[in-house]
């Protein structure tokens, strides 16, 4: 019996549906951006609406239109307003490096006196961080008594340290401990120069990429807005025309997609709504943190820790990070240590009150899974991985495969057979 075509595709119809599905939606990539944000807009826009119509009594057009016109007013107000303090701000960061690497070389110096091995692990971090450039480096070797030690200078801080030895051995006070110590001390110094000199590097080289970015996000935003602006205002004529499709053509194609996707749009929807919500309340929160404390730039921390605050979890590690060394440069440890006290209070309100009363029992999932949807998620697509991984795993174990929502009241029970 040969091969045939029409029996092939009644066995395999639902796999050959969402090959084609998902190879159309592969070559739509380039405007994935363009549909997220219009479908989050107006997701959005839905609850407004209706709450204009049924608190206002305005008629739905006028609802919309309203609404609209709020989203536009907000996003202009942005970039009138926001957008000039933050570039103000930014390059305000980028002229106080200098200050910033002489602040942490103090703090490097009086950790050592007081906690060595803390001091060690530290540093040992900063050189992982480091891409070493061996054209630049040079090596010198100082005997001790039992052993040599064998540190990498460059040429600038080589000719410091032969100055200084100079110095002591003219005074009498050079001794093989002393030197030692300086040559750790010196290539310590020299490893935080080189890292605040290549992460700024860094940052002037992808400025323009950053610069492009932002242009490119503006228009493709207002684009978002007016397409999810024409969306909502036909809405009713849109769902005829998709429930149309039931009786063409593409009747099997409607019926094994449409539903799943309804579904999948709702999941994402109710994400993106309550992680929105979470991170305005984290963005407040921290500004009013940064602004008791004293923390300068505060609409560049406040930018990052709002856009921060839509990846779960790993995104309040990632927003502390600048907020650190900011307060470290501008106040010293004591800040530091406010800085930290203050995140970790606003983690734990955003653990036990928003998380709970935001979500409420939608995308319960156990938090190092969370972790492990982020990673794989960010290594194999990046933003979008980090984005969408937790809503597309929310979907996929519960309502593809049926696996029970995870409940936090069980953490800590033992595991029994």
């Amino acid at each position: 019996m040969g091969f045939q075509m029409e029996a092939f595709y009644r066995h395999n119809r639902r796999a050959l549906t969402w090959i084609i599905f998902f190879g159309l939606l592969w070559t739509m990539h380039d405007f994935f951006a363009l549909i997220f944000l219009t479908f989050v807009i107006s997701f959005l826009a839905a609850p407004l609406v209706r709450f204009a119509q049924q608190r206002l009594r305005l008629p739905r057009r006028l609802a919309i239109v309203g609404v609209f016109a709020l989203f536009a007013l907000g996003l202009a107000s942005f970039v009138r307003v926001v957008v000039p303090q933050v570039k103000h701000e930014a390059e305000g960061l980028l002229g106080k490096m200098g200050d910033m690497e002489t602040r942490l070389i103090e703090v490097k110096r009086n950790l050592a006196k007081t906690n060595p091995s803390l001091d060690n692990a530290i540093m040992s971090v900063v050189q992982g961080a480091i891409t070493e450039d061996k054209d630049k480096k040079t090596e010198t070797t100082s005997a001790d008594a039992d052993k040599a030690t064998t540190v990498t200078v460059d040429a600038v801080h080589l000719a410091m340290l032969e100055k200084k030895y100079a110095d002591w051995t003219t005074s009498g006070t050079l001794d093989t401990a002393t030197l030692s110590d300086v040559l750790d001390e010196e290539q310590d110094e020299r490893m935080i120069n080189k890292l605040i000199s290549q992460e700024g590097g860094m940052i002037l080289e992808q400025a323009p990429k950053y610069l492009g970015g932002i242009w490119r996000g503006s228009v493709t935003l207002l684009f978002a807005l007016l397409f999810s602006f024409l969306i909502t205002m036909d809405t009713t004529r849109l769902l005829q025309e998709l429930h149309n499709l039931k009786h063409s053509r593409l009747e099997s194609f409607y019926e094994q997609t449409a539903q799943p996707i309804v579904q999948f749009g709702l999941v994402l929807g109710r994400a993106m709504q309550a992680q929105a919500m979470i991170a305005v309340c984290n963005t407040v929160l921290t500004m009013i943190g940064l602004i008791v404390l004293g923390v300068p730039s505060l609409a560049v921390l406040s930018l990052i820790v709002f856009l921060c605050s839509f990846i779960p979890v790993l995104g309040v590690f990632i927003s502390t990070t600048p907020i650190v060394l900011v307060a470290l440069n501008a106040h010293g440890l004591s800040c530091v240590v406010g800085v930290i006290v203050l995140v970790i209070l606003i983690h734990l309100i955003e653990a036990y009150l928003l998380n709970p009363l935001i979500y409420g029992h939608h995308l319960k999932l156990n938090p190092v899974l969370v972790l492990i949807i982020l990673f794989v998620g960010h290594h194999a697509f990046g933003v979008w991985g980090m984005l969408l991984g937790v809503p597309v795993a929310y979907y996929l174990i519960h309502d593809v495969f049926g696996v029970p929502l995870w409940s936090g009241d069980v953490a800590g029970e033992e595991v029994t057979k």
